[in-house]
């Protein structure tokens, strides 16, 4: 309610006067915050806006005396210029501090400085480089709103190698954005162009993309996408994944587009990744090296301000690291020894997408529910078994190298390196999927004789004056795991025959049925029949796994280790 307050107009110039129409002072009022649901008079309550945004990036809301007082101590953001909009999306997100290449690169972006950023798997690059791009962005769309100029423009593009990083990466600044009017979009392949087209009809903000998908979308004219020559804010995530086979060719194209346009004075630039600074000896990656700097001069960087926050061991310093020498025939029964032993979030990477699927086989026979990710998935498959594992306290990720790069999937408490990678670069970024954010993680990899020379030249790069812990192994308990693994593997091979049979004579069916052709069963590919001794033994064996797997193996370790986990086991055994 508002009432007239009397107020002496004889000591005001008359001219002072034009358009006075008066003061009124607010006597009865109430403060809500944003979503606060309120009955009216008649008793019916308003329905609650969802995401309903602050006012704007420099506002602070007033809270009424029934809002609740915030619980976190959010001071440590102060200095950074963080809208207070993005501010209460981070303070939900509990991010209470910026991390070490946060505190560095904010204030470089925001005093319009290109940036070079290194720095170690999870340590928070991703709003690193996002917090600055959105609050400029904001400042400019609010600006552009008080003058009333139309905003259809897309100010930032950020690419990355993978869909799932890319997707990662909107996600993210989506959470942060929450009470913000931006609108963040990703450009992958894998899903459907024309529902991507839709999307980029609303004129997003900030695009993520790959640069396969972009670069098509380009050479289409996509109208949203023809504006990339004007964009304000470039980032490239992950620059020496770029500057492999498959990113390389795409990404100078959409270079060469942003840099022909001269007058577009206003662009800057940032490249980030997690081992930039790495020297690596082998030849070929030699050959890497020399494309990422030759991508770095494409990207035409004007006196950057480099950050350079890896260590000599490229590595987190909150890693445990180890290794375990065994022979090729018995890595799936260490394999399952770990994952039934130790249960928890574990990644397993594979070189292979043939050896995903084998490991897949034989670990669903033993009860342990994997999920695979690799590139021939379909990418809605890729992303539902991403949320599974994500959603799981004790799932289990068999990957290829698909995944090693960026992912941030929230404590993961091991990554098992089922076949040794060939570079150090690929063992720095599987391995930097767990120990994220100071969390403490665990690293094994799994050793071959074959596989020693891989092993030796990435100790070597990575500087490492000892040779890896060896993971322990209680003998008793992994005698038992490698009868039961040997027994899946008998009945996964058998039944993996004898389903081709099967298969084989479906389709020769199928074929004489497409001629109209009828045929016996004496006069199929396979005879069945013949196979019948083989069926019951398949039965037999099956019941015999059945019987072994009910066995709690898990129980009887308990009592020789205290319950520890791995990363216990581990310190103990090198103390």
């Amino acid at each position: 309610k508002w009432k007239q307050v009397a107020i002496d107009t004889s000591q005001l110039d008359p001219s002072e006067m034009e358009q006075f129409g008066g003061i009124e002072e607010l006597s009865d009022y109430e403060i809500l915050r944003p979503g606060f649901k309120k009955s009216d008079q008649k008793g019916k309550k308003l329905k609650k806006k969802k995401g309903k945004k602050l006012k704007s990036s420099e506002e602070i809301p007033l809270q009424s005396k029934k809002a609740k007082k915030s619980k976190l101590d959010m001071s440590a953001w102060n200095g950074l210029k963080i809208p207070i909009s993005v501010l209460s999306a981070m303070e939900e997100l509990r991010f209470t501090q910026p991390t070490e290449i946060q505190s560095q690169s904010i204030p470089a972006i925001l005093n319009n400085k290109d940036v070079f950023g290194a720095a170690e798997t999870g340590s928070g690059k991703t709003l690193a480089f996002g917090l600055p791009i959105i609050k400029n962005i904001i400042s400019i769309k609010e600006s552009k709103k008080e003058r009333g100029i139309e905003d259809k423009q897309l100010y930032s593009l950020i690419l990355t190698p993978t869909r799932e990083l890319a997707i990662q990466i909107k996600k993210h600044l989506q959470a942060v954005c929450k009470y913000t009017d931006l609108l963040i979009s990703s450009v992958v392949g894998g899903m459907a162009a024309e529902k991507q087209k839709r999307i980029l009809k609303k004129c997003p903000d900030i695009i993520v993309a790959t640069p396969g998908r972009l670069w098509e979308m380009l050479q289409e004219g996509e109208g949203h996408i023809n504006k990339i020559p004007n964009v304000r804010y470039l980032v490239i995530d992950e620059a020496d994944r770029m500057a492999e086979k498959g990113h390389f060719a795409e990404l100078t194209q959409i270079l060469e587009v942003i840099n022909g346009n001269k007058e577009n004075k206003k662009l800057h630039k940032y490249v980030f990744s997690a081992t930039l600074s790495m020297e690596i000896p082998d030849l070929k990656i030699k050959k890497k090296k020399h494309k990422l700097k030759s991508m770095i001069k494409l990207i035409g960087l004007k006196d950057p301000v480099v950050i350079d926050l890896t260590n000599k061991k490229a590595v987190a310093g909150t890693l445990i690291e180890s290794q375990l020498v065994c022979k090729n025939e018995e890595k799936d029964a260490y394999l399952y020894y770990f994952l039934t032993m130790y249960p928890g979030r574990t990644l397993v990477f594979s070189n292979s997408i043939d050896c995903v699927r084998r490991l897949r086989s034989v670990l669903e026979y033993l009860n342990c529910d994997p999920l695979p990710l690799h590139a021939s998935m379909h990418q809605r498959q890729r992303l539902k078994n991403l949320e599974k594992f994500e959603k799981s306290n004790t799932g289990i990720l068999l990957a290829t190298d698909v995944a090693a790069r960026g992912l941030d999937i929230k404590e993961i408490q091991h990554v098992i390196h089922y076949q040794v990678p060939r570079t150090a670069e690929t063992y720095v970024h599987r391995s930097g999927r767990t120990a994220r954010a100071k969390n403490e993680g665990l690293s094994l990899m799994m050793i071959e004789p074959q596989e020693a020379v891989f092993y030796k030249r990435i100790c070597k790069t990575l500087n490492k004056d000892h040779a890896l812990a060896t993971f322990p192994i209680e003998d008793r308990i992994f005698k038992r795991v490698k009868e039961r693994v040997a027994l899946a593997r008998t009945v996964e091979k058998l039944e993996h025959r004898l389903k081709r049979l099967m298969a084989q004579n479906r389709w020769f069916e199928n074929a004489a049925k497409e001629m109209d052709v009828d045929i016996d069963e004496e006069n199929l590919l396979n005879d069945l029949g013949s196979h019948s001794k083989e069926f019951h033994k398949l039965k037999s064996l099956k019941k015999q796994l059945k019987a072994a797997l009910q066995q709690n193996i898990k129980g009887y370790l308990r009592n020789l280790s205290g319950n520890q986990t791995a990363a216990e086991v581990l310190k103990r055994k090198q103390k």
